[in-house]
């Protein structure tokens, strides 16, 4: 930490520094394994100590370069909560704000531009049952017109309705929303989504005619695997990320 920078470790709970580094090692894990748009991807969670305020990456930073303390604290209605050197992006915190505030069962959301997901965004029939990893995920998406305007806090008001009871959704010609009831169901289930999408791509571009799975065994992989509550930070995954991230990345913890 430089001189000039605050001391953001002694002004929060050990409750928030503890999830801001989970945070930091979540942006960490999915710049490690996906190709990301720039600083235009976020990863956000709801405060331990206010349901109503809500953790996002800063607007001047990749991925690669969040740590604890440059996280910047939002209230769900867009308002900066906490005094920082930094700030977010108004599509951060006006998306992750809105989905926050119209999902109350939701605490952790990813959205991302990856090579792999903008392109089934673009593709009519969305996200085939194509893998084992899209599988898990049969029934369980949300689609979204791009509209040009989910930036914005109506759009991204409109957006956040439009996921319903979802916890996943994909945004034609835009992206994708991932969200979980704590940071590694979120990183994990999105890392899911990532492969998918690459998969799709793969197979496609094969030219082969493609396998369809029954639509019995879709529903048992949801059964066992498209769900909330399935992933912690006791998920092996999770375990092996963060030990991932102490290694290759110890300064998130800054």
């Amino acid at each position: 930490m430089n001189a000039s920078e605050p001391d953001i470790r002694s002004q929060v709970s050990d409750a928030e520094w503890q999830l801001r580094c989970e945070l930091a090692c979540a942006h960490r894990l999915v710049a490690h394994f996906v190709f990301c748009d720039l600083t235009y991807n976020h990863l956000s969670v709801r405060c331990p100590d206010n349901p109503d305020h809500f953790l996002v990456k800063a607007q001047d930073v990749f991925m690669e370069q969040v740590t604890a303390s440059n996280l910047v604290k939002y209230d769900l209605e867009g308002n900066q909560v906490a005094p920082s050197p930094w700030k977010a992006a108004m599509s951060a915190y006006n998306i992750h704000g809105a989905i926050l505030r119209e999902r109350p069962d939701l605490n952790a959301v990813v959205h991302t531009h990856s090579p792999a997901n903008l392109a089934v965004s673009a593709q009519k029939h969305g996200l085939l049952m194509l893998s084992q990893q899209a599988m898990r995920f049969h029934g369980q998406i949300a689609y979204y017109p791009y509209d040009g305007d989910d930036a914005t806090r109506d759009g991204a008001t409109r957006l956040a309705r439009a996921m319903g009871d979802k916890w996943l959704m994909i945004l034609h010609n835009h992206g994708a929303v991932v969200a979980g009831l704590n940071i590694p169901e979120a990183w994990i289930q999105h890392h899911f989504l990532e492969l998918a999408c690459r998969a799709q791509i793969g197979a496609l571009a094969g030219g082969s005619a493609l396998i369809q799975p029954s639509r019995e065994l879709c529903e048992e992989r949801v059964r066992m695997f498209g769900r909330l509550g399935l992933y912690d930070a006791s998920s092996r995954d999770w375990v092996a990320g963060r030990a991932l991230v102490e290694k290759l990345y110890p300064d998130h913890r800054s």
